[in-house]
């Protein structure tokens, strides 16, 4: 799968550049939801270029360690390294710029603006870098629509498509701005095999580009993708090599 022909870049970097040390570190990471502890003392290192996979079972702590990688939220305690800087020295608008240029989010639900078309909502965190004209950013969401099959739906509201196309338009969002680090919280959770083959194929594609994929999914054969997986039970990495060698 060839990547998109436009130049729109808002990193201004180069995408395929890799670098040996870890792109994300985290030591020893700990966090309470509501008085009960969710992570108990997590270290994982992820690579740029890389692809992690994260398995485990409901309410043990997958989507909480990827909010934490993503700097959505600070770990109650602990450490988490961005290209060797710890996020927590960031200031909230320094974090919020590093959440849109440097990190892409697939969630499980879909977040998208109903008052919206599909095609706007991809482009949105484009228009918000500030980096590229407007229509380049619009050129680059609908070749991202097309590579995941949905730019036929571009025009449309979120109320017209199915939640598999929903799906494939967050996906595509995600995207928009070439982060260097792309999370994603069940991204096939709702397709069908052939559609979600295309959006592994999608994501694959950013992290042959020099992106960073952490994907949690309960599909062994997603699972299977990945360069490297580790599972979690009860807020712990239990198995597989949270640690690059």
């Amino acid at each position: 799968m060839t990547s998109p022909a436009t130049s729109f870049d808002p990193r201004g970097a180069e995408s395929g550049a890799v670098d040996d040390a870890p792109l994300l570190i985290a030591r020893d990471l700990h966090h309470r939801l509501g008085g009960t502890e969710i992570l108990h003392g997590i270290d994982l290192e992820l690579g740029a270029g890389e692809f992690l996979a994260i398995t485990g079972p409901s309410g043990c702590g997958k989507s909480t360690l990827l909010t934490l990688l993503a700097g959505l939220e600070r770990p109650g305690s602990g450490t988490v390294l961005w290209a060797g800087e710890e996020l927590a020295g960031r200031s909230e608008r320094e974090l919020s710029r590093h959440r849109l240029l440097d990190v892409g989010f697939v969630f499980q639900r879909f977040h998208l603006l109903g008052t919206l078309t599909l095609l706007d909502n991809v482009a949105m965190p484009g228009l918000m870098a500030r980096r590229a004209p407007r229509r380049e950013v619009r050129e680059r969401a609908l070749e991202l629509m097309e590579r995941l099959d949905v730019a036929h739906l571009a025009e449309r509201g979120v109320g017209e498509a199915s939640g598999g196309q929903l799906q494939r338009v967050a996906i595509a969002r995600a995207l928009i701005n070439r982060p260097r680090l792309v999370v994603a919280d069940e991204p096939t959770g709702a397709l069908d095999s052939a559609a979600g083959t295309g959006v592994m194929e999608a994501l694959e594609a950013v992290v042959a580009d020099g992106a960073a994929l952490v994907l949690v999914t309960h599909d062994d054969s997603v699972a299977a993708r990945a360069h490297r997986r580790v599972a979690m039970a009860d807020g712990r990495i239990v198995a597989g090599e949270p640690l690059l060698s």
